[in-house]
């Protein structure tokens, strides 16, 4: 049995910030807390847990502890209230959505009415929200359409990882009802280049394993454009979810992830499916 591992998996370039944001504070003897959770990888997250990252529910149990913004962002509430309880942070925004939140934050400034493609409850739109007053409105794939202010100048903006048919469905549904549409395209880059390359993986390999966070809306994404090149695509959280009997169907399977799987469980899924057929 083969293995190959993709190689332009890995962390996108935000989650790589964020992580070595961690090590660094942490190895310089910091006392660091997040806030929820840091990325959608659980095993990533505990292995920050172990190195001495804590969680915590409320600013309020910071008891003294930095506290890192993670890469989905925070609402312009929650620097205010650390400012007021003496609180330290350290900014882990991905830059992507850190734009994102600027371009809400002059059209909220500006008067306009704001579309958010994107999860309602998502930590990034959440987090969008709370540059605009929560004025927002949050529409999501096959969404009914809202109640809108067909005159008001409109900016249409989108959750960074929302799949480009929904951005796209979107943008033709609102062109048809609103004269005065703007329309920001702020999904990442990297996703979009992703989903390129991972169809290119897919289609070279009979079997493909892919890794990733359960909750990942990234994961999903990828996971599902992943399984329409090739249907004969495994998801998995980690290697003790493999299922042997459907890999005994392949003399080769690759192995790939999304933005938040780190390599070294891509890696440790490989040797997990190459050690049990040896």
């Amino acid at each position: 049995m083969k293995a190959i591992i993709d190689p332009l998996a890995g962390f996108c370039g935000g989650v790589q910030r964020a992580i070595e944001l961690v090590e660094k504070a942490l190895g310089n003897g910091e006392e660091l807390a997040v806030k929820g959770e840091l990325i959608h990888n659980r095993l990533e997250v505990q292995r920050l847990y172990t190195l001495g990252l804590e969680s915590i529910q409320d600013l309020e149990d910071a008891n003294g502890r930095s506290i890192l913004v993670r890469t989905h962002g925070e609402e312009v509430d929650f620097f205010q209230k650390a400012k007021e309880l003496d609180v330290n942070w350290l900014d882990a925004t991905c830059p992507k959505v850190m734009r994102s939140q600027k371009v809400i934050q002059k059209a909220y400034s500006e008067g306009k009415q704001i579309i958010i493609v994107g999860q309602l409850n998502h930590p990034e739109v959440i987090a969008l929200q709370g540059h605009c007053n929560n004025d927002a409105i949050v529409v999501d794939k096959d969404g009914a359409f809202p109640s809108l202010d067909v005159d008001q100048q409109t900016l249409l903006i989108a959750q960074t990882t929302v799949a480009p048919e929904t951005f796209l469905q979107w943008q033709e549904r609102l062109h048809d009802h609103l004269q005065n549409l703007e329309v920001f395209d702020s999904r990442c880059s990297f996703v979009n280049r992703r989903q390129n390359e991972l169809s290119n993986f897919a289609a070279e390999h009979p079997g493909v394993i892919f890794v990733g966070g359960r909750h990942s809306s990234n994961t999903r994404l990828l996971f599902n454009i992943c399984r329409q090149i090739n249907p004969s695509t495994f998801f998995v959280e980690d290697e003790t979810e493999l299922d042997w009997e459907w890999l005994s169907n392949f003399n080769e399977v690759g192995i790939s992830g999304s933005a938040s799987t780190p390599m070294w469980l891509l890696k440790r899924v490989a040797q997990a499916v190459t050690t049990h057929f040896e």
